[in-house]
């Protein structure tokens, strides 16, 4: 006789998610699934602002209106090429990497940010890190050995809108380099350089 354990079609599924190799696996977005950016990016209308749900102990720290507050500022040259700017729920492995913006194809993707307003390490982050995140916020603390950032609401809405926001323009102008490290290099002097031209720093 069977087991009806054994019938059952939903073991080794992970809850809201799946298993890939034996691992549980996130689910994409239902809202942006991996191809979303490609057909985004390849539509010919004005820019889009789309902002998804951020999760109950998250938020997104800049309004459509600041961004475009933001890009109107900018030469059209820079700006033309954008099709989209998402406001996105973060998913969970980019809150593991503490990742909060993405390029995708012609699509700037800006991660929502915890309401805690705080970045944590689990140990201190390299000097690389602190040097990104000095000119902007330097209220660093230590405590049994985890390292946290801590942010104000009008400090990471001008981290956004002046750098993140800035950095993911200077990726889809960027029409030079290939290799990875060259590329944020470029895109990191880019937003340095726009957020002075805009008095931010």
């Amino acid at each position: 006789m069977r087991s009806p354990i054994r019938r059952s079609k939903k073991i080794g599924l992970t809850q809201g998610g799946r298993v890939w190799n034996g691992k549980p696996s996130e689910k994409w977005s239902r809202l942006f699934p991996q191809n979303t950016w490609q057909k985004l990016s390849n539509e010919t209308d004005s820019l889009r602002i789309i902002t998804e749900n951020p999760s109950k102990n998250y938020f997104h720290p800049c309004s459509s209106n600041q961004i475009l507050s933001v890009i109107n500022r900018l030469p059209e040259s820079l700006t033309q090429d954008i099709r989209a700017i998402v406001l996105r729920r973060t998913p969970k492995t980019d809150e593991k990497l503490i990742i909060e913006a993405w390029r995708r194809f012609q699509c700037i993707i800006l991660n929502s940010f915890p309401k805690n307003l705080k970045m944590i390490w689990p140990e201190k982050p390299p000097a690389r890190i602190i040097k990104h995140m000095n000119p902007w916020c330097d209220c660093w603390s230590n405590e049994n050995g985890a390292w946290t950032l801590q942010w104000t609401h009008k400090i990471i809405r001008r981290y956004y809108l002046y750098h993140l926001l800035l950095h993911e323009i200077g990726h889809i102008n960027d029409f030079i380099h290939s290799k990875q490290k060259m590329r944020e290099g470029f895109a990191e002097n880019f937003a340095l350089e726009w957020a002075k031209k805009l008095g931010q720093l």
